[in-house]
C-alpha cells in the first residue's frame, strides 16, 4: 500500500512502526553523545554500521531470507547506502560533537523540509494546504525548540551545518529509497548498513589515529545501544515504514522523535527543558493531525 494523496490514511502496521521507531531513534541521541565523546566520529559511525548491518543479516538469515542483493538492485542500494547511512550517520555524529544531544536532535528532524522539496523536485508529491499547514507547524516545532538557542548556534555554525546536512541526507535518502524492492527489506537494510559504512571504514584507517586510546566501558555501551536499538531495530523498521506510506508523509511523522530525544537528553545527561518544549508539543501534535488520516473503526475492523 502506498497513498499518495494528501489525506492518505496511515495502515495500523504503518501507526505501530511509527512509535517503535521514534523510541528507538529518539533515545539513542544521548547515549549516542557518550560513543562520539569516547570515540574519533569516523570510527564510532564505521564500527556501528558495519556490527549492525553483520547483525541485521544474521537476523534476515534466521527469517529465512536468501542474503544477495538482486543485481539490478546493487548500484541503488549503495547510492541509498550513501546517504542513508555513510552522510546521515557522519554529519549527524559530527553535529552531536559540537551540540547537546537536544540540540542535535531538533536539527536532525528539520529533514521533513527538505523531504517535502526533494519528493517536490521529483515530481512525487504536491502541496496541499493540509500538508503545508502540517510542514509550517512542524517547522514551528523546530523554531520554537530552537528559540533559547539562537545565540549559541551562532557560535557553532559547523555544528549546525553539519546536523542540517545529515537531515538533507536522511530526506535524500528516503526519497530515493521509494521505489519497487524485489529485495526483502530486512535484507536490503543489513547490505546498506554495510555498503554505507565502508567508506567510513575506509576514511577512518586514514584520519583516524588510536580510535581506540579513550574507550571505556560507556563508550561500548554506546556502541551496543546504537547497534542494537538505533539501527538494528530503528533503521530496519524504517525501511518497511518506507514500504507503507510515502516518503514526505513519514518524515514529518518522525517530528516527534526531538521530544524523545530530549527528555532523553534530561534523564541520562541533565539537559534543561523550558516552555519552548510544550510549545513543541503542541505544534507537533497539530502537524501530524492535519497532515495524516488515521483509519476509521469501520475499515480498521475490516482488517
Amino acid at each position: 500500500m502506498t497513498p499518495t494523496s494528501g489525506k492518505s490514511a496511515i495502515p495500523p502496521q504503518a501507526i505501530l512502526l511509527l512509535v517503535l521507531i521514534t523510541l528507538a531513534f529518539g533515545s539513542g541521541w544521548p547515549i549516542m553523545k557518550y560513543g562520539v565523546v569516547e570515540l574519533p566520529i569516523l570510527t564510532f559511525r564505521w564500527l556501528t554500521a558495519i556490527l549492525s548491518g553483520v547483525g541485521v543479516l544474521t537476523l534476515a538469515a534466521f527469517m529465512g531470507h536468501r542474503l544477495h542483493l538482486y543485481r539490478e538492485e546493487i548500484g541503488i542500494a549503495f547510492i541509498c547506502g550513501l546517504f542513508n547511512v555513510t552522510g546521515w550517520f557522519y554529519f549527524s555524529g559530527l553535529g552531536l560533537t559540537m551540540l547537546s544531544a537536544g540540540r542535535s536532535t531538533i536539527l536532525a528532524y528539520t529533514h521533513p523540509l527538505f523531504a517535502f522539496l526533494i519528493a517536490l523536485a521529483l515530481g512525487r508529491d504536491h502541496l496541499s494546504p493540509r500538508r503545508i499547514f502540517g510542514l509550517a507547524c512542524g517547522m514551528g516545532a523546530v523554531a520554537a525548540l530552537s528559540a533559547r538557542d539562537f545565540s549559541t548556534f551562532g557560535d557553532l555554525p559547523f555544528g549546525v551545518l553539519a546536523m542540517l546536512a545529515a537531515a538533507a541526507c536522511f530526506a535524500t535518502g528516503a526519497n530515493l529509497q521509494k521505489r519497487v524492492w524485489r529485495t526483502p527489506s530486512t535484507v536490503l537494510a543489513g547490505w546498506q548498513l554495510l555498503l554505507g559504512g565502508l567508506p567510513l571504514l575506509v576514511l577512518s584507517l586514514i584520519f583516524d589515529a588510536e580510535p581506540f586510546a579513550n574507550f571505556t566501558m560507556l563508550g561500548v555501551g554506546a556502541v551496543a545501544y546504537t547497534v542494537l536499538i538505533g539501527n538494528m531495530v530503528g533503521f530496519v523498521l524504517w525501511l518497511k515504514l518506507l514500504a507503507l506510506i510515502p516518503a514526505p508523509i513519514a518524515t514529518l511523522s518522525l517530528l516527534p522523535v526531538p521530544m524523545i530525544g530530549i527528555t532523553a537528553g534530561v534523564i541520562i545527561l541533565g539537559e534543561s527543558v523550558d516552555w519552548q518544549e510544550g510549545a513543541a508539543l503542541a505544534l507537533i501534535t497539530m502537524a501530524l493531525a492535519s497532515t495524516l488520516t488515521l483509519p476509521s473503526l469501520a475499515a480498521l475492523k475490516k482488517r
